[in-house]
């Protein structure tokens, strides 16, 4: 078995999830009855898709990422603990032997619960987003020692997410315009409680009313107003903040020449990766179609969810324009929250994918969702700044990583700085048999009282968004 999860955890990492959600896609496909030439050509659509958006993202990364550490160094600010991404994350979490363990335990827990029809999503079509579960069984595990009791936290996050994914399901697939598709990465879509709650409180102070959003700005603004737009004026923002100190020196065209690059890529960026995205939506067409002729053949036939990974949404224009937007109000907060130890750095431009759940349950509303994103990931900085040593240990200890000069703590300001991940992760590890019980009869209350109500939260959340039209 040892053998077997290594060998596992070795093709994870040696391949990535650009070519597993692929291949992935072309066995759900063929299973689907899609024909062998369309669901090869639907695996390489989705391939190439997410190869772009790595592509993408990755060159913003290398264009942000300085002018950021520059906007820190002209504060005088001193955080402690660098984010160093998602990517090192990833890399950390398939490394640990924890990690190995539960990969193989969530395959076979993610398939088992879908074809007894305990869940209608397809939760093992994004398998590589499972290393967000792992990162904190590996911490609970660096703190006590106790591989039962690590395996059980992921197990019970694993289970509340599915829930939140099922919940969501519809209102994101509608939203993201994904038929039959959901988002179950872990690291998102424990915000959904928040969120929902936060939608109702913003609706019932008048956020309805802010008309901040792609399409209301491009209408009033014309040409000003278009995302391309947006990312201009934001990115200069970003760029003039970043080189602010030698903009007016003997340095001056050097400084001014990286601020208009930050505008310039920042434009691009919401230009390309829409156009990426819907490269990597029309992968899924086929098996879409597939999909709707059995149901219709049989009126029997459960409705279920496929889950494809977080890229899909980050493209959308109000998703991308939150993200940018919050690029500047997640550094500074990180600035002036107490007890905040924490510098957002590598993860900053993954922030679209962090707001997409507010955005498809605000219905594209920006104004919403800059204030949940705020204060969710805001509270998630300060949270988490206890645990930071604890990450650092399990980095470290994997022999793949190694801490950055400056440093005195590591972290993944995208996939660890979540209060409810947190939250679950304290309960098991200082709450007892008493706090875990706890969780597992609220998971239970919400699973029953969700399954006799599907329909009706279905309906509650697409009237919701109704309310407002973005």
């Amino acid at each position: 078995m040892e053998a077997f999860l290594n060998t596992l955890s070795g093709i994870f990492g040696a391949f990535g999830s650009g070519i597993i959600i692929p291949i992935i896609l072309f066995i759900l496909s063929k299973v689907m009855g899609v024909d062998t030439k369309k669901a090869f050509n639907s695996a390489l659509l989705c391939g190439v898709g997410l190869t772009g958006f790595n592509l993408v993202i990755n060159s913003y990364s290398g264009v942000i990422a300085p002018v950021v550490q520059s906007m820190v160094d002209n504060t005088g600010v001193h955080l402690s603990t660098i984010d160093t991404g998602w990517q090192s994350t990833s890399i950390i979490a398939y490394s640990t032997t924890v990690g190995i363990l539960f990969i193989g335990v969530a395959i076979a827990l993610q398939l088992i619960l879908f074809f007894v029809g305990y869940t209608d999503v397809f939760m093992a079509s994004d398998l590589w987003n499972n290393y967000s579960f792992m990162v904190w069984g590996s911490m609970l595990y660096a703190l006590t020692k106790n591989m039962l009791l690590a395996m059980a936290l992921m197990v019970c996050q694993l289970f509340y997410i599915l829930l939140f994914s099922e919940m969501c399901a519809l209102r994101w697939g509608t939203y993201y315009e994904y038929d039959g598709c959901c988002m179950t990465a872990p690291h998102h879509l424990e915000s959904f409680p928040f969120a929902v709650l936060m939608d109702w409180i913003l609706t019932k102070l008048g956020f309805n009313k802010i008309k901040i959003n792609a399409a209301d700005l491009q209408k009033k603004l014309g040409l000003l107003g278009e995302p391309m737009m947006i990312g201009l004026f934001v990115g200069l923002l970003i760029g003039l903040l970043g080189e602010w100190p030698f903009l007016f020196g003997a340095n001056a065209m050097n400084a001014w020449g990286t601020a208009l690059g930050v505008a310039i890529n920042t434009a691009a960026i919401m230009a390309v990766f829409p156009k990426v995205a819907a490269i990597f939506a029309s992968a899924f067409t086929s098996m879409s179609d597939a999909y709707k002729s059995k149901a219709a053949a049989s009126a029997k036939n459960r409705r279920w969810f496929l889950s494809v990974n977080d890229a899909c949404g980050y493209g959308e224009t109000n998703t991308l324009v939150t993200g940018v937007l919050l690029i500047p109000i997640m550094l500074f907060l990180s600035f002036i929250l107490p007890g905040n130890n924490v510098l957002p750095m590598a993860d900053l431009c993954a922030l679209p994918y962090m707001v997409e759940v507010f955005v498809c349950v605000s219905n594209g509303n920006i104004a919403k969702s800059i204030v949940m994103g705020a204060i969710w990931f805001g509270l998630g900085l300060i949270l988490f700044s206890q645990l930071a040593p604890t990450f650092t240990e399990v980095a470290v200890g994997t022999g793949q990583f190694t801490v950055p000069e400056g440093a005195l703590n590591v972290c993944s300001f995208g996939i660890v700085c979540h209060p409810l991940m947190i939250a679950l992760f304290y309960a098991f590890y200082k709450g007892g048999i008493v706090a875990i019980a706890a969780l597992v009869v609220v998971y239970a209350v919400l699973y029953v009282w969700f399954r006799k109500n599907k329909q009706k939260v279905y309906d509650y959340l697409e009237n919701n968004a109704a309310a407002y039209k973005a």
